[in-house]
């Protein structure tokens, strides 16, 4: 990271930590009367500190090559900030939903999730309800982001629609997503449902779009050849969280199956002919120990390779368009990415595949191998 023009690594670090005690400090001012305080998400096991620190980190990832040339370290530090109150939000309403809420409290959440991202939820209602203060701990994160966001634009910004146009989809994703449990869905998605669709969960189009709303601060107004540029780098990021949704379904594998959720591995394997609709009936560890031995954990990586690997063009693309985003740190950034999502199946599996797919993320994608198996799928993607 230290050898890209805005990432030098001390400038880098001091963001990212500044960052982070922006957040802590909200965090402490959360109002009691209507929101869990911070220890007590903490100690419920909702929130979890690496939910932030981790999101600062991945936030820098994009904020600083995308703003520090042409809208300052300041604008970088802020839709950092933003950014990180927002993953902790998802990651925290997430847990809520898995934990505590029925599927009818949890798309009920999610609409009002939409609500506080885009500033339309007016006011958060006292409340002694646990279930309530919980969420609306998540409400108070999203709209942090929301008033950081749009603070200096109006309704006219061509940025801000856009945001706000992929919050929606982002919704939207994460409500199909609710209906992937083998039992509860009728008939069982296709591995191209989930591809088109119950993909859209993926927060890489919202990632950027919140710097996209501080560069358009930075820049005040946009030409065309700068808002092509932003659409190629959102279309790269899609690719790139797309790609990182596949290696979270590996690492999430054996406890996907025990709550009975049909992700994208089994629904792979599905669609190559390496199980039938039969075998999805077996309790999850003979379904795990049939997916592992017929090479469906492989096919799943590859197909995440596929989908990520889609995102370099664009960026490539974007270069020609700008000088004023460091786009080859992006890239740079895409292949940490990549390795933060796949490392979680390293940590669990510890095997020389999973080890050799980690350290390729640090390779040239040229090298890069995917069988013609997998190569039929990027039609869809």
């Amino acid at each position: 990271m230290n050898r890209f023009r805005t990432t030098k690594f001390p400038k880098s670090l001091a963001l990212i930590k500044f960052a982070i005690e922006r957040f802590k400090q909200q965090l402490a001012e959360l109002d009691t009367d209507t929101c869990l305080t911070q220890e007590e998400l903490c100690f419920s096991r909702l929130m979890k500190k690496k939910h932030y620190y981790y999101g600062a980190y991945l936030s820098a990832l994009t904020s600083i090559p995308i703003l520090s040339i042409s809208a300052g370290d300041h604008q970088a530090l802020l839709s950092m900030a933003a950014k990180t109150a927002a993953i902790t939000s998802i990651k925290v309403l997430d847990n809520i939903n898995d934990k505590l809420s029925t599927k009818e409290e949890a798309v009920s959440s999610q609409w009002r999730h939409l609500e506080a991202f885009t500033g339309r939820l007016a006011h958060l209602d006292p409340t002694e309800e646990y279930l309530k203060k919980a969420e609306n701990s998540c409400m108070s994160m999203a709209q942090w982001t929301y008033n950081l966001v749009s603070r200096g634009l109006d309704s006219k910004s061509e940025t801000l629609k856009i945001y706000m146009k992929d919050f929606k989809d982002y919704i939207e994703g994460q409500i199909r997503s609710m209906d992937e449990k083998a039992h509860g869905s009728k008939p069982i998605p296709t591995i191209q449902d989930y591809i088109q669709k119950i993909n859209e969960k993926s927060v890489g189009k919202i990632w950027v779009d919140i710097d996209f709303c501080f560069f358009e601060k930075g820049r005040d107004t946009l030409n065309q050849d700068e808002l092509r540029s932003l659409q190629y780098i959102r279309r790269a990021a899609d690719y790139f969280f797309k790609g990182c949704n596949i290696y979270d379904d590996i690492a999430d594998l054996e406890e996907d199956l025990k709550l009975g959720i049909l992700s994208s591995v089994p629904l792979l394997a599905l669609d190559t002919g390496k199980i039938d609709e039969h075998d999805l009936e077996r309790d999850e560890v003979d379904l795990l120990n049939i997916l592992r031995r017929c090479g469906a954990v492989d096919d799943a990586v590859h197909l995440g390779d596929l989908i990520f690997l889609q995102g370099i063009r664009p960026l490539k693309d974007a270069r020609l368009l700008t000088d004023k985003i460091d786009i080859d740190a992006i890239i740079f950034g895409s292949k940490v990415l990549r390795m933060f999502a796949i490392r979680k199946w390293l940590l669990k599996e510890r095997s020389f595949n999973s080890l050799s797919n980690t350290l390729v993320s640090v390779a040239d994608p040229t090298l890069y191998r995917i069988p013609e198996t997998i190569l039929q799928y990027v039609v869809y993607t």
